[in-house]
């Protein structure tokens, strides 16, 4: 009987241990609206994402870690990763978008890439 129980909860934790692996996420292209470093927070107008099941809109996103919004303002162009927190859905990766960095090169400004990534 103990035999049998210790099995029962072991493949339950690797179950837990697995869907925690497995945290929902997605890459988007957008562009930021407001920052708000000091609250951990960004504004981002992005456009639709199939993977998570959501309509273009502009929306707050907290991000896991403030200091990946150093050097970012509005208007910037962004691609941004986002990671499925219970409701709520964080940033872990703040980069220049491609057209953007492009744009900026262009423009004589080479040195605008700005790229931070904070997966845990």
């Amino acid at each position: 009987m103990q035999l049998n129980l210790n099995r029962i909860l072991a493949a339950a934790a690797l179950a837990l241990a697995s869907a925690g692996a497995l945290a929902q996420s997605a890459s988007a292209d957008g562009e930021i609206r407001k920052v708000d470093a000091k609250g951990g927070r960004v504004i981002i107008k992005h456009g639709d994402w199939k993977g998570m099941d959501m309509q273009a809109m502009t929306m707050a996103f907290r991000v896991r870690d403030a200091a990946i919004l150093e050097g970012f303002k509005a208007e910037d162009k962004v691609r941004f990763t986002i990671e499925k927190d219970g409701r709520d859905f964080i940033v872990t990766a703040l980069e220049r978008s491609v057209a953007a960095q492009a744009s900026a090169a262009a423009a004589g400004h080479g040195h605008s890439h700005h790229s931070h990534d904070v997966r845990r």
